[in-house]
């Protein structure tokens, strides 16, 4: 596999230190009109189904920016087989993460616009074209997402949300953006200093945020135009890492949660049931008791925390 070395980049990630980036191969495509980056890490069994989904969209100016976070799979032998002028194909010459590895993306885009997508999701074939028209008077847009299980589907945002005028509060108690849905102006990406990859999950959640708090424009598209599959290797299954990311977001929007109590409570509430499912019974305690000091008459948490003394 040739490796074009003369696109070769060192440069420092957005809030990060410097990564090495390795250009597999470039896209050749003239101008495209939205630069979609894509993360991958060992998806060999999966790549391919997104990749179609992306190539076949009703708006094709565009360039696929797949960087591959160092997987140890046939995912780089797999991406060599794809023949289509807009694909391009970096590799993290160590794995960084996916936060990492967006921020390394965005940084070879050649488009003043960015769409992020998952490497194991699939999009309908008419989000892009969606979001560029939507960019053309919001900084940011996202669509409604499908949520597959094997059991059925969910969507989220949940049918009838709308955006709210403050968005900034809305979204600082529950997440309703994920990242295959989300596309952005470069410069308002750039702003905020992109993904944080410190952050082990909820790193969508968090770069949301970081935009509403300083008055990005969104827009939201109320269509289930982006399908997210249930896979084993999800972040989403990690319990550990979500309340890390959870705990992160409240030192990062401390002050806000504290204006919001409900909201401080309902993350402390999370934190404190998953805790529980652990077996960290003397910290879900401590999360239930956060809980009460934000919500002083929540029963509920009351009666977990009762639970939790006895260590069930």
């Amino acid at each position: 596999m040739t490796r074009h070395l003369a696109h070769e980049q060192s440069f420092e990630l957005l809030g990060t230190r410097a990564v090495d980036l390795d250009c597999i191969r470039p896209a050749t495509a003239p101008d495209p009109l939205i630069s979609v980056v894509m993360p991958s890490f060992n998806r060999a069994g999966l790549i391919g189904r997104t990749i179609t989904s992306v190539l076949s969209q009703r708006l094709d100016r565009f360039e696929l920016i797949i960087v591959d976070d160092g997987s140890t799979d046939d995912t780089l032998d797999l991406l060599n087989d794809w023949d289509d002028r807009r694909i391009a194909v970096f590799q993290m010459r160590r794995n960084s993460g996916a936060p990492a590895a967006r921020n390394a993306g965005v940084k070879m885009a050649r488009s003043p616009l960015i769409a992020f997508q998952d490497s194991d999701d699939e999009w309908q074939p008419t989000l892009l074209e969606h979001h560029v028209q939507a960019l053309k008077r919001a900084d940011v847009s996202f669509c409604q997402l499908e949520q597959r299980y094997p059991s059925g589907r969910s969507f989220f945002p949940p049918t009838g949300w709308q955006l709210a005028d403050d968005v900034y509060a809305q979204l600082l108690g529950s997440s309703h953006i994920s990242t295959q849905t989300l596309a952005m102006t470069r410069a308002i990406f750039q702003r905020v200093g992109g993904f944080d990859p410190a952050m082990p999950r909820f790193q969508d959640w968090d770069l949301v945020l970081r935009l509403a708090r300083i008055g990005a424009r969104f827009h939201y598209i109320n269509e289930p135009l982006a399908v997210a599959h249930d896979s084993p290797d999800s972040l989403t299954r990690s319990l550990d890492k979500g309340i890390v990311g959870r705990q992160r977001l409240i030192e990062k929007h401390g002050e806000a949660l504290v204006a919001q109590p409900a909201a401080l409570a309902r993350h402390h509430y999370v934190m404190g049931s998953q805790l529980r499912t652990l077996g960290r019974f003397a910290e879900a305690q401590a999360q239930f008791a956060a809980v009460l000091q934000a919500t002083p008459l929540n029963w509920r948490a009351a009666a977990q925390w009762l639970l939790a003394s006895v260590h069930r």
